[in-house]
């Protein structure tokens, strides 16, 4: 936990210089992978261990939401300092709540394994299989979280007409209204028939990603809420699908090596994927917003593969 707090500091140091140096900006993409290597494998390996009996769906949603409140309020307050004083003041909160709470965890800390089961070894990592098709949506879902992490913040921030604070809050008001929906389908998640309830939120996954085709400034007011509300409902609900699969899963299956190996799978072949399509889309001069509608509709119909996924594979 220390060290994430670290790397998210060493995250908007290295953004402070990357304007004028190259070198900066590579160091810059070093900093995110590692930040985010360190925070969803850390933040995976300690929720499997809150898990009791079929309560995944539920005790995801509730940490979704607290994780979700505190991330989205983080974003306006960094977006109105951005606006307001640019990178310096943003560092400097981050690095002094960075510091206070790896101080607080350090003493909190106890200096104890979280299991005792062999390493998994990269190349092992790479090579895993299993009746669950695991590998498939593995290497699919580490560019899924990317483009919903990175590019379609990218589109927000072009629909406030690049104003860091109007950013913030069309953030803040669709985590609310994330909130709301996982709240109200979280507790009943669990206990409704789950092959059809997966299938059903693949299917309105895909067509987030078709809908995000369509925002812009171009179209009404109403029917830009409008589709905004029905892409963030149908993107939380396939979220909350996902994770109660991966997680029970994972429960029954490898423990945290489960966890370990989502993460080298997916982080491994995102890095790959993305420098080709970045190459892609430089020696084709694909910079503008159309690049990113071909991007959402490939994603919509690449989404697909999420319907691989299977929780008993003899009935599933």
């Amino acid at each position: 936990m220390c060290l994430t707090f670290a790397l998210e500091c060493a995250l908007v140091a290295s953004a402070f210089f990357a304007s004028t140096s190259s070198v900066a900006i590579l160091v810059l993409g070093i900093a995110n992978g590692l930040y985010n290597g360190y925070f969803w494998t850390t933040q995976r390996t300690l929720f499997l261990q809150l898990l009791g009996q079929n309560d995944t769906g539920k005790r995801y949603g509730n940490f979704q939401i607290f994780v979700t409140v505190f991330l989205k309020v983080g974003i306006l307050i960094g977006g109105w300092l951005l606006d307001a004083g640019g990178l310096p003041w943003l560092l400097g909160l981050s690095t002094i709540v960075g510091g206070i709470s790896s101080w607080w965890f350090y003493r909190r800390a106890q200096s104890q394994p979280l299991h005792q089961t062999p390493r998994v070894r990269f190349i092992q990592a790479l090579r895993y299989q299993d009746k669950h098709r695991s590998s498939t949506v593995f290497t699919a879902d580490g560019f899924f979280l990317f483009l919903e992490s990175h590019y379609w913040t990218l589109s927000l921030f072009v629909l406030a007409d690049e104003n860091y604070a109007r950013l913030g809050i069309i953030v803040v008001v669709l985590a609310l209204l994330f909130g709301l929906l996982f709240y109200l389908i979280k507790n009943t998640i669990d206990t409704i028939a789950v092959s059809k309830v997966y299938k059903t939120a693949v299917w309105l996954y895909a067509l987030s990603w078709l809908l995000r085709c369509f925002v812009s400034n171009e179209i009404g007011s109403t029917e830009l809420l409008t589709l905004l509300l029905v892409i963030t409902f149908c993107s939380s609900f396939f979220r909350l699908a996902f994770n109660k699969r991966f997680f029970d899963i994972a429960q029954s299956n490898k423990g945290i090596d489960y966890l370990i190996i989502k993460s080298y799978q997916s982080q491994f072949f995102l890095g790959w994927g993305f420098l080709a399509t970045a190459g892609l889309l430089a020696i084709t001069d694909s910079t503008g917003a159309g690049s990113l509608a071909l991007l959402y509709a490939t994603a919509a119909l690449g989404s697909l593969v999420y319907l691989r996924y299977r929780l008993k594979p003899e009935t599933d």
